[in-house]
């Protein structure tokens, strides 16, 4: 019996092994386990917070894009109001710039015909001021000049025909 009580031989060393595992796990548990779970686990935490924060930062940043893109948007719809505002002022300025002229067109136009209608009026004034006394001249040569028939029918035969073309007759 004794090849079989070797067999079954008990090894008090393997049992110590086993108890002395079991304590330093025991040991490890108590003060490392924990130690590293909780590390562990404020680090899932920190990571899960900074995922939280960096979606939150995202959604922010994507809100902001939207109100810029819409301040745009209004600010180049009221560039468009503007220039079309300005347009207008300036065809309404336009507008008004061509009728001054042309009223003061009109009304130099009718003062530049005003002032040829009296320069006319002038000369004509004139002229028959300068016939009248270009025929008393004339009267007064005649007179002076004691004309025969003969020339006295060829004066007055001459003025009438260049006052109409008529023949004086006795």
């Amino acid at each position: 019996m004794s090849i079989y009580t070797k067999l079954i031989q008990f090894d008090w060393s393997y049992l110590m092994i086993i108890v002395n595992v079991i304590i330093l796990y025991l040991i490890m548990k108590r003060f490392f386990f924990e130690k590293i779970r909780n590390f562990m686990q404020k680090r899932q935490d920190d990571i899960k917070d900074a995922l939280d924060n960096a979606d939150k930062v995202n959604a922010d940043a994507e809100i902001m894009k939207k109100d810029y893109e819409k301040k745009l948007q209004n600010i180049e719809e009221e560039g468009r109001t503007i220039i079309k505002n300005s347009k207008i002022k300036a065809e309404e300025k336009a507008r008004e710039i061509i009728s001054q002229a042309e009223q003061k067109s009109d009304q130099m136009k009718k003062q530049t015909e005003a002032e040829i209608e009296r320069q006319k009026r002038a000369a004509i004034e004139d002229m028959k001021d300068e016939i009248a006394a270009l025929s008393i001249l004339a009267a007064e040569k005649i007179i002076e000049k004691q004309l025969n028939i003969a020339e006295h029918q060829a004066v007055i035969n001459k003025v009438l025909s260049e006052a109409g073309n008529i023949k004086w007759q006795n």
